[in-house]
């Protein structure tokens, strides 16, 4: 392992652990609500956090941080267009749900900023990942 790909490799762990954290932070809520794992499940979101984070961390390409980023920008962008979740965030009507929408937005925005910077000094660099044999 190069110096340059060991110096980035703290901001990939950072950037999956965020996109766990949103999949909690989606998913949480409604969870503990229904206290059951499988009843709780209210959509694909927790799930494609999760196999963006996979990617991420298997994903030799130096490029691979900017999947979950493009990824985090997407669900940011939907969540804040979404009055529903807005309103979450801005009025609290349940501790629960209202700590799980900051930790979603807050994880988001960090795999954005983590992420940028692990391929950020790759590319300063200039480094390349050998291939597998």
């Amino acid at each position: 392992m190069d110096a340059t790909r060991s110096r980035s490799r703290p901001f990939v762990v950072a950037t999956c652990v965020a996109l766990v954290l949103a999949a909690i932070g989606d998913a949480g809520p409604e969870i503990i609500e229904s206290r059951s794992l499988v009843a709780g499940y209210d959509g694909p979101g927790p799930a494609i956090y999760l196999a963006f984070a996979a990617l991420v961390a298997v994903l030799r390409w130096r490029y691979a941080p900017i999947l979950a980023v493009v990824m985090s920008l997407f669900f940011l962008v939907g969540g804040f267009s979404d009055t529903d979740f807005t309103d979450r965030l801005v009025t609290p009507g349940g501790t629960v749900a209202f700590v799980a929408a900051w930790l979603q937005m807050l994880s988001f925005a960090a795999a954005i900023v983590f992420g940028f910077a692990a391929v950020w000094l790759r590319a300063r660099a200039g480094s390349t990942v050998p291939e597998r044999k």
